[in-house]
């Protein structure tokens, strides 16, 4: 059974694994007549889900699995007994992205969802570098309320607006302390420099791919709106300015969608570093006892169709530490504003 020291990493961990707010497809695999499982038939429901559902699955050993499993099931008395098993079954599960959850921790987990502090919301910053060119930071979000949601959308919309002007040169977007989060508003708000249209894919073991957008203040999936503004969209004075994306080591999940929804976009190139490699989509599943897991069930896909599933190699990699961030001898920044001046002179 997990002790409450365990539960602080697993919070942090969460917060990277924290693609929700429907980027996170919350399945519902228990039922009244499955009170009084076996720890057996509560193991075999985990390794079932991951069976049908995991990304990975071809390529996971699961008679290996099962036979692991049931060798450590003497003397199980309870699903709390089981835990210890499940977790050590993820960690062969050739899947760095992803999570188990003990029935205290997913309740702890439902109870972060709503947010009213302003300072947890706006993970980002805006301002003009060099007089000509607008730079925009934005580090995770984590928060899955609808109404912090939109708030967090409405207001970077509006700090691209502040900082667009007639004599703008171009955009760098910076992500390299972007761990994830809610991805949807992020889309929504990063809306004026996507342009309207499909901006990526997921796409599940069986290849079937679910579209991605933003259009006319809105982002979602397939035919669904996830997150809108409140006011109109903001568009930017000139849609053909290039815009730099930078990436690095700690640019992960959510923050690899945003990376994929720029590749391959007309006028836009990353720099840095590989990307974390979380570029994945992560579904939870409820188990009988009310415990979760989550398991990735899709790749992220570009907007022409190009799979990731990994890292994301940046257009050109410029090598770099964390505390050059924010300063003049930033080698990123410095990279893309001589990208953009010189697609400038073109």
């Amino acid at each position: 059974m997990i002790s409450n020291k365990n539960i602080a990493p697993l919070t942090k961990k969460m917060k990277i694994l924290y693609t929700s707010f429907l980027m996170i497809f919350v399945l519902n695999c228990s039922n009244s007549s499955k009170s009084t499982l076996s720890p057996k038939e509560y193991i075999d429901e985990v390794i079932e889900i991951v069976e049908e559902h995991s990304i990975n699955n071809n390529s996971i050993d699961f008679q290996k699995i099962r036979r692991n499993a049931n060798a450590r099931l003497k003397g199980a008395n309870s699903f709390e007994d089981c835990y210890p098993i499940i977790q050590s079954m993820f960690v062969n599960l050739g899947d760095n992205h992803n999570l188990f959850l003990t029935k205290k921790e997913a309740d702890e987990w439902h109870a972060t969802s709503n947010s009213q502090n302003i300072n947890e919301w706006i993970t980002f910053s805006g301002k003009l570098l060099n007089n000509d060119m607008g730079y925009i930071k934005i580090k995770e979000f984590n928060i899955r309320d609808s109404i912090s949601a939109q708030k967090y959308a409405d207001s970077l919309q509006q700090k691209i607006k502040s900082i667009d002007n007639k004599n703008l040169k171009g955009w760098i977007l910076d992500l390299r302390e972007n761990r994830g989060g809610n991805c949807w508003p992020m889309l929504t708000g990063l809306g004026p420099l996507l342009g309207n249209g499909i901006c990526g894919y997921f796409i599940d073991n069986n290849n079937q791919k679910e579209a991605w957008f933003y259009r006319d203040g809105k982002s979602g999936l397939n035919n669904s709106t996830l997150i809108k503004t409140s006011k109109k969209p903001y568009k930017l004075l000139n849609n053909t300015n290039p815009i730099a994306v930078l990436t690095g080591s700690n640019t992960a999940s959510s923050g690899e969608v945003i990376v994929t929804a720029f590749h391959n976009k007309n006028n836009t190139k990353s720099f840095g570093e590989n990307t974390s490699g979380l570029s994945t989509s992560v579904s939870s599943f409820k188990l009988s006892d009310g415990a979760m897991i989550f398991i990735s069930t899709a790749i992220y896909a570009d907007r022409k169709g190009i799979a990731f599933g990994k890292k994301i190699k940046p257009d050109k990699v410029i090598n770099f530490n964390y505390n050059m961030i924010d300063t003049t001898n930033d080698p990123v920044i410095n990279g893309a504003i001589d990208w953009i001046n010189k697609e400038q002179k073109k």
